[in-house]
């Protein structure tokens, strides 16, 4: 029975101590990463929605992955951030990610090129600095949350007249000699 009791809390303390493994993509994984990877943007606007082409783009999906290290990991986990297209968007915001978290002689940038995606990298560096990171985004969350700066950024959407609408706009009742000779829809004047 003592042995029992020795066994289960020594299972029980190794329980509570451990760290759960941390990746973004629900892949499997060890609790010695803080995994982002793969295809990371992607993966952060499955959780939240970014229109193509919104107002300071790079600024929201920083603070996205520094949302996700924040609650999900800790000093010491190696960040891995992945860009799968090697594009110059996620290039920039992953250097402002990995600023706050990491100290920069730390970053390092490979290839993760593949035959269909030559260009992609992967960024990565031990994560040092989480408690300022936290501080840091809370603070720029006080400012203005992520969530304003989606919708106040959003491009403008507005439907496409309709061109028959436009001509009556512009036309009036006016028929031209190309719409009652040659049966034309011809151009108002």
């Amino acid at each position: 029975m003592k042995l029992l009791h020795v066994a289960f809390t020594l299972i029980l303390a190794f329980t509570i101590s451990s760290v759960q493994a941390v990746a973004l993509a629900k892949k499997p994984t060890d609790d010695t990463v803080c995994d982002l990877s793969t295809m990371t943007t992607y993966r952060l606007s499955q959780r939240t929605f970014v229109e193509a082409r919104t107002r300071d783009e790079n600024v929201i999906y920083a603070r996205l992955a520094l949302r996700f290290v924040a609650k999900e990991c800790k000093n010491g986990q190696l960040l891995l951030l992945h860009s799968e297209d090697g594009i110059a968007f996620d290039e920039q915001y992953f250097r402002v990610v990995t600023a706050q978290l990491c100290s920069v002689s730390n970053v390092t940038r490979e290839s993760a090129s593949t035959q269909e995606y030559p260009h992609a990298f992967i960024m990565r560096c031990p994560i040092s600095k989480l408690k300022e990171a936290t501080a840091a985004l809370a603070e720029m969350e006080k400012a203005k949350p992520t969530e304003a700066m989606i919708d106040e950024g959003a491009p403008m959407r507005s439907a496409q007249p309709n061109r028959r609408e436009e001509e009556k706009k512009t036309c009036g009742d006016r028929m031209t000699w190309e719409t009652v000779v040659l049966g034309w829809g011809g151009s108002c004047r």
